[in-house]
């Protein structure tokens, strides 16, 4: 588990710039929402990568999270979606949703899926719940 946390992989490059926050591993990240995530899989010692390249047919996605499962060793993906009230924001993220499911990646089994808007923001006490639930 450790070796894989410590390996390379591809990220997903497009606007580094955007990557301004930091997390308690030291990882940079887009949102202070994906800050919360990651430093609860980290404080929980949940082995994660943050924007790792997942080939899926002819796309290739960037999850938030790709999660190894500390006991079973399953791969789960953590997409959060955090302008939901955005029009064009909501058309994509639901399409990257179908392509999740398409290639028989499926919300609430690998896929955990956490949603916000400019007036629902995510909560930490949602994001450990959600922690507990898959992982401890």
């Amino acid at each position: 588990m450790q070796k894989w946390c410590a390996e390379s992989y591809e990220t997903n490059s497009s606007h580094p710039e955007n990557l301004i926050h930091t997390t308690l591993a030291g990882h940079k990240v887009r949102s202070k929402s994906e800050v919360i995530i990651a430093n609860l899989l980290y404080t929980n010692h949940i082995p994660y990568r943050y924007e790792a390249a997942l080939a899926l047919n002819e796309l290739t996605v960037y999850p938030d999270f790709t999660i190894l499962h500390p006991t079973t060793q399953q791969f789960f993906y953590w997409e959060h979606f955090g302008m939901m009230d955005k029009n064009n924001y909501c058309d994509a993220a639901c399409n990257k949703l179908k392509s999740y499911c398409y290639n028989g990646i499926f919300p609430s089994m690998q896929l955990i899926t956490t949603y916000e808007t400019g007036k629902v923001p995510i909560r930490s006490e949602q994001v450990q719940q959600i922690i507990t639930q898959y992982f401890l």
